[in-house]
């Protein structure tokens, strides 16, 4: 889908808006930010039922205009150093630091060009050995039984990711592995996490431990000093870092071989924080629901489990298998794209528009925010026939639907998520290995932790059993 640049048009200062030209619908509320955080579900599916894919509210105070329709969103995502730039709540910003993606839109391109070779490509190929033996070791320990869906998906993805961004296996059964780390423990680590990511959207800047954001900069201070320590155990080993072997490896040879270059020793530290926390996060509220929905399809499983055996064979034991199979594997990966659909994990980054823009005869004013929202994108029919229906089909070659642009589970433009691919194949491996192994059953219907990052709450439960061996 292409939207000419003639379509766009940019008002200087004091420019006269062209006639015939309108403002978005609704008028901004002042509880608009509570009722959004409380359930972001229901507040885009009630608004753009009355009012359209486009529409005014003060989320985050001033007027935030939410977007959805594919043309508004590509407006929204391609703006940077043009006609917007990113903004956040300021708290949020202070939680992603100077140093993070966000922070200098000048360096941006540069930054993610270079961090994207350790997590796409012959990289991210080679960390599938590694991927698939921790999701086989970790699932085989749950036999047959009922489960809390996330805190076991939650543990296996930390056991994942730790290694793999990293580049440190930690164990609390050994405590060797926290030799010369300010943690103990991986709970204690964890806890720290769960502080810093609660105070990305504390609505009080205030640096107090009774406030989400107190407790937040508090943790990410120790978060900071822990990735500095983790990059110290690593240098003092004294052995040669191959950088394709973590995405820490990768950041720490790029700056070894260009220490006045991009890779600066707290951007290092940032970076490991941010993509680790974020990571860990969405990948693990992805495969929740992932296995939540399929529970709910049991026709859906059947196909699932044909295409495993077409390209695996019969043998439900496989521990390895190699990234060729991932390829091969066409309606689990329709099924993951229809699961980020109808559960969007999160927004999108909210831009602020620097320039006055009319596009389609709407005007959105210099200073307004703009928020592209999958929860308005996928369930629109102009977008998705039947939205409102589980259709993993509907994402295969044939049915072309999820044209760029209507499908934004990671956003787009040059602020599309910089994991989007790790976590598409961590979510592969996850699910061939549970097809294979087990049977599972839903109890009941989950509920959900709306915001900032939708999941399915921990104490939600599945009847799971081990497949008979063949």
């Amino acid at each position: 889908m292409n939207l000419q640049t003639t379509d766009l048009l940019l008002l200087a200062d004091e420019e006269t808006v062209p006639g015939k030209t309108k403002i978005p619908p609704r008028k901004p509320k002042w509880y608009d930010t509570f009722n959004y955080i409380a359930n972001p579900d229901r507040f885009c599916h009630e608004n753009l039922k009355k009012y359209g894919p486009i529409f005014k509210t003060s989320v985050f105070d001033g007027t935030t205009v939410f977007v959805g329709s594919a043309r508004t969103n590509k407006m929204a995502f391609n703006g940077d150093n043009k006609y917007t730039e990113i903004v956040l709540p300021a708290t949020t910003m202070e939680m992603f630091g100077e140093y993070s993606l966000f922070q200098r839109p000048d360096l941006h391109t540069q930054r993610k060009t270079a961090l994207a070779s350790g997590l796409t490509g012959a990289t991210l190929a080679g960390y599938i050995p590694h991927i698939n033996n921790i999701i086989y070791q970790g699932i085989k320990t749950w036999g047959s039984k009922k489960i809390q869906l996330y805190p076991a998906v939650e543990k296996i993805s930390f056991n994942i990711l730790t290694p793999l961004l990293l580049g440190i296996s930690l164990k609390d059964s050994d405590p060797t592995t926290f030799e010369g780390l300010p943690i103990s423990s991986k709970a204690e680590l964890k806890a720290l996490y769960k502080n810093y990511f609660d105070g990305f959207y504390g609505l009080l800047k205030w640096k107090s431990p009774l406030t989400a954001y107190g407790r937040g900069i508090k943790a990410r201070a120790k978060l900071i000093d822990f990735m500095g320590k983790v990059i110290k155990v690593r240098l003092e080993k004294g052995r040669s870092i191959n950088p394709t072997q973590d995405f820490l490896s990768m950041m720490l040879v790029s700056q070894q071989k260009k220490p006045d270059g991009i890779f600066s020793d707290i951007l290092i530290k940032n970076q490991c924080l941010l993509q680790l926390w974020a990571s860990h996060y969405e990948i693990s509220g992805f495969v929740s629901s992932l296995i939540y929905q399929l529970g709910k399809y049991p026709q859906i499983l059947q196909r699932l489990r044909q295409e495993q055996e077409q390209i695996l064979g019969e043998n439900n034991n496989i521990s390895q298998f190699s990234p060729e199979h991932l390829k091969q594997m066409i309606f689990l990966e329709a099924t993951l794209k229809e699961t980020l659909r109808t559960l969007p994990p999160s927004p999108t980054a909210s831009r602020q528009l620097t320039k006055s823009v009319v596009l389609d005869g709407i005007l959105y004013k210099k200073g307004w925010t703009l928020i592209a929202e999958p929860r308005i994108a996928h369930i629109m029919p102009e977008h998705f026939e039947q939205p409102e229906k589980f259709k993993p089909e509907r994402f295969l070659p044939e049915f072309n639907e999820g044209q760029m642009y209507k499908f934004i589970p990671f956003g787009g433009g040059v602020h599309s998520c910089l994991g989007a691919q790790m976590a598409m194949v961590i979510s592969k491996v996850f699910a061939s290995h549970l097809l294979r192994m087990f049977e599972w059953k839903i109890i009941g219907e989950p509920k959900f932790v709306q915001f900032p990052i939708k999941k399915i709450t921990d104490d939600y439960q599945i009847e799971i059993q081990r497949k008979t061996k063949n």
